[in-house]
């Protein structure tokens, strides 16, 4: 009776599973020491000495501290603050929506810069009666989009940070090539850094070298505690996820964790994959595996079948496989290249709209998927409408950087009167078209 007992018990417990779309699953790889960064050791040793001799100075020193996505900026803080008992308070700007009142009118809405003055400042402060830790750090990566409108606003909030303050405060901010999202370059301009005494500390790329030093680890971690549903990744496919996470830690990791098959799962012949398929296209140099997607797009080759029906040599899916961390970049490729392979106007026009549509899909940053769409539609919108493409020689240019020239007041009058603008946008574009056309 006993022993039915007990066998009913065990079994009542289902072992858990981990999967991989959860959304913690990827808390399991974070590091947790400052010898776990992938971030260069120098980088490191600057941001902790300027912590080290910043905190408990009851002023408010600002840390700028920048780089590309994924390079390691917030999580080196974030160890290095916990490694000393730092407590850290980060800002999360908040959703601005309006709720009506049970009156059916709205509430007065409070501006977001205040909102951020006050947040910021309490921060910096007041010490929480529940944790009683006097050493504070104020960290703030997600700044609010009015700034970006009125720089004038964040300027204030640094006039009176530094003022009012009595902990430092670190803004990190991600390098982007489109000058209208570039934070660092918009708002620390370096008259700003100079009257406010900002220390800038530049964080590179991860190297190849830190790059397999944490996948790694992330193989130990596997191998430790996840081997019951997941394979631990092989020496190739970890160095194949460095030749393609182009110095991300956030990209490399989530590809070494997707790439493994859960053991015991049985595939036939016909469909099975190895594991490093999706990368070892693509060698050890990014600009050289760009060159030739950006050439299998814009050259499309087709194979004839018996039956008489034509099937792509690459097909986009394949092309687009090696670009998924990067869409953005390869599509910028793209747009600069496609025109001198087409030799009919219409199909043109045709790449063209396939290419806005890529745009405005990669345009909407609150739904990832979107990038993989937009990625798709741009290779597979260039590789139909180019149904004649130009045989001769083309060499592959890299995208330029439009910068947007804004009228001066003198200029501004000299705009067609009758003309309506719509805000500064339109006359940027404008300005910026027609100083482009009148030098050519």
């Amino acid at each position: 009776m006993s022993i039915r007992k007990n066998m009913s018990v065990r079994s009542s417990k289902p072992t858990p599973i981990l999967q991989i779309n959860h959304k913690n699953w990827m808390k399991n790889f974070d590091p947790v020491t400052v010898e776990d960064l992938a971030v260069n050791n120098k980088k490191i040793q600057d941001i902790y000495d300027w912590i080290k001799s910043n905190i408990g100075k009851n002023d408010g020193e600002i840390l700028l501290l920048t780089g590309p996505v994924g390079c390691g900026k917030t999580i080196t803080v974030r160890i290095i603050a916990a490694k000393h008992n730092i407590k850290v308070t980060e800002w999360i700007t908040p959703l601005d929506i309006e709720m009506p009142t049970e009156y059916g009118d709205y509430e007065f809405k409070e501006k977001q810069s205040t909102k951020f003055l006050d947040f910021i400042l309490n921060a910096a402060n007041f010490t929480s009666l529940l944790d009683n830790n006097s050493t504070k750090l104020v960290l703030v990566e997600d700044l609010p989009n009015t700034f970006l409108r009125t720089p004038a606003e964040f300027t204030d909030v640094l006039h009176q940070y530094k003022q009012r303050a009595k902990s430092p405060i670190v803004f990190i901010c991600s390098e982007s090539h489109s000058d209208s999202k570039n934070t660092a370059a918009n708002l620390f301009t370096p008259s700003v850094k100079e009257q406010f005494k900002i220390h800038h500390i530049i964080l590179n790329a991860v190297s190849a070298t830190g790059l397999k030093a944490a996948l790694k680890r992330v193989s130990e971690i596997i191998s430790k505690k996840h081997t019951t549903m997941y394979n631990k990744p092989t020496a190739e496919l970890i160095d194949c996820v460095v030749n393609s996470s182009a110095g991300s830690y956030q990209s490399m990791e989530t590809d070494v964790v997707i790439e493994k098959e859960p053991k015991g799962k049985k595939t036939t012949n016909s469909k099975k994959k190895q594991p490093s398929s999706r990368f070892v296209s693509l060698g050890k140099d990014q600009t050289v595996s760009i060159l030739h997607g950006v050439g299998r797009v814009l050259n499309p080759k087709f194979i004839e079948s018996e039956n008489g029906s034509k099937r792509l040599t690459h097909p986009p899916k394949d092309i687009i496989d090696q670009f998924l961390s990067q869409p953005s970049s390869f599509i910028n490729f793209l747009e600069e290249n496609y025109l001198s392979h087409f030799s009919l106007i219409d199909h043109v026009a045709n790449a063209a709209l396939g290419l806005s549509d890529a745009d405005f899909m990669l345009a909407e940053w609150r739904e990832k998927i979107l990038q993989e769409y937009g990625l798709y539609t741009s290779v597979a919108g260039l590789m139909i409408a180019n149904k004649a493409p130009v045989s001769a020689w083309n060499p592959v240019r890299g995208p330029k950087t439009m910068k947007i020239q804004y009228p001066s007041p003198k200029e501004m009058p000299l705009l067609e009167q009758n003309y309506l603008y719509k805000g500064k946008i339109l006359v940027a574009d404008y300005q910026t078209y027609y100083k482009i056309i009148d030098k050519t």
